[in-house]
């Protein structure tokens, strides 16, 4: 079987048809967000420990390290965002149609039979 040749067909093998449902675009994104908010927290570590000076010419400054990780985190956010609009075209971060409740409720209970009734004996 050949793999498509797009991008999204890397990701998985449907993405060049209509039936495909995958998240590879939201999902990066949301792991860039989880990175930012990590280099959030490690940049608040640093102030209160006092970490965070800027050295321009030292190879292991932490806040050298910890730009580092705001700079992943923009690129993952932003090649999310562009991989799900260009791959999901219109698709892109929308949710599943919602179906009405009651018609949903009646097409689970039309091919089942009842629930029996069972008699209780009285007390004596």
């Amino acid at each position: 079987m050949a793999k498509s040749m797009t991008p999204g067909g890397f990701c998985c093998p449907e993405c060049d048809t209509e039936q495909c449902n995958c998240r590879c675009g939201e999902s990066i994104c949301l792991i860039g967000v989880f990175i930012f908010i990590a280099a959030c927290l490690f940049w608040l570590l640093g102030e209160a420990l006092g970490w965070n000076e800027y050295r321009p010419n030292a190879d292991d400054s932490f806040h050298q390290f910890n730009i580092w990780w705001f700079q992943l985190s923009g690129v993952l956010t932003a090649v999310g965002i562009v991989y799900a609009i260009i791959f999901r075209r219109g698709s892109a971060f929308s949710r599943e149609p919602q179906e009405d409740a009651a018609e949903t409720e009646d097409a689970k209970t039309a091919g089942q039979a009842p629930t029996p009734y069972m008699m209780l004996s009285g007390e004596p």
